[in-house]
Formats: C-alpha cells, structure tokens, sequence
C-alpha cells in the first residue's frame, strides 16, 4: 500500500514515490505502514486558548486587593528574613524608617520581582493574591499562558516605589481601554489580566 503522506512533514505524496519531494525523507521502508491521514499538526501558538468575546478582563478594584494581598505576603517573608540575617549583623532599627527603607530597599524589590514573576510563570499566571480572587494574567494575543519574559517586564516594577509611576502612566495612557489595562508595563509586556470564572 502505498503513503499518501509523508510520515516526516506532512506533504501529499504521489503515488508510488520513494522520497518525498518537500522534505527527501527515504519512503521505502514505510510502506507497509502508511498512513491515510496527514500527521496531526499542533495548533498555531497565536490561537485564543479562550474565546474573546466570552473573556471578563479584571476591573481595577480586584486587581489593587490582590496587590494589597500579596504586598502583605512579601512584606512577611522580607521582614522574617531581614530580622534573622540582615539585623544582626547591620543593626538596622526599623522604628527609624528612613535608614531602614533605604538599606532594604533593593531587598524589598527583588523580592516582590521574584515572588511575582516566578509564581507567574510557573503558576499559570497567578500570584497567591491572584488566585484569592480569581484572576490571572494572561498573553493578550492568545489569551493563554504568556512568555516567562512578558512575565517578566510586566514585573520589573513590583516590590518597588516605581510601581506607583508605572500605574499613573499607565492609567493616563490606557484611559478607556476595552482591555482595563492600568499599568504601563502590560503595554510592554503585551499581558493583560482576566477572570479565570
């Protein structure tokens, strides 16, 4: 029986051919095990992974409680860590706030970098706040699971006090976005947030 498709790429054959002309894979040896039907080609990395017209993008009260949410979780983990690694050794007084901000500051950022971006990618999108309220952030092309990257610039500012400008650019630029995007590095980072029910 001969392929009516080439079992490496795809291509329609012709009868009784022995290499394929698309791509010159040697068909003798398959013969006895040919195909009637064209190799399952995986789905386009631009298609919606959800619906458009069924998608609710987050409004802005959800998204500043996850925020709050997880500002409370990082602000945990870095005032643990602080008093048990960088207290003892610095003396920082933390009931004198400007010299203990400023020394924990680059501290603080990282860690609200981090806690943000690893949960996001490898959380589908969603920090622990994120999840409270059924939320996530998505790619805005195909609406699924975007790039650890866009995850990334879309997270650079979080942990710091440029969270605050990226908001207000983000909110005079996005005025009236269908999308409710309020800061401006979703811009950048081409993601949006959604429910997820």
């Amino acid at each position: 029986m001969a392929l009516k498709f080439c079992p490496k790429c795809g291509k329609k054959l012709e009868p009784d051919a022995s290499f394929c002309d698309a791509c010159g894979a040697d068909l003798r040896e398959k013969r006895e095990t040919a195909e009637t039907t064209p190799p399952v080609v995986s789905e386009s990395p631009q298609k919606p992974k959800i619906a458009p017209e069924t998608v609710i993008y987050a409004n802005l009260l959800k998204r500043i409680i996850a925020i709050i949410f997880d500002s409370i979780i990082i602000g945990l983990i870095g005032s643990t860590f602080t008093w048990i690694f960088i207290n003892p050794w610095y003396g920082i007084n933390f009931f004198d706030p400007i010299r203990a901000w400023w020394f924990t500051f680059p501290f603080d950022w990282i860690l609200g970098f981090l806690y943000h971006w690893g949960l996001e990618t490898y959380n589908n999108g969603q920090t622990v706040g994120k999840m409270a309220l059924n939320i996530r952030t998505v790619d805005e092309k195909t609406l699924g699971q975007a790039t650890s990257s866009n995850y990334a610039a879309n997270n650079i500012f979080k942990g710091s006090p440029f969270l605050i400008l990226d908001f207000i650019i983000g909110v005079l630029k996005n005025s009236g976005d269908p999308k409710k995007r309020v800061r401006a590095m979703q811009n950048v980072s081409e993601t949006v947030v959604i429910m997820t029910r």
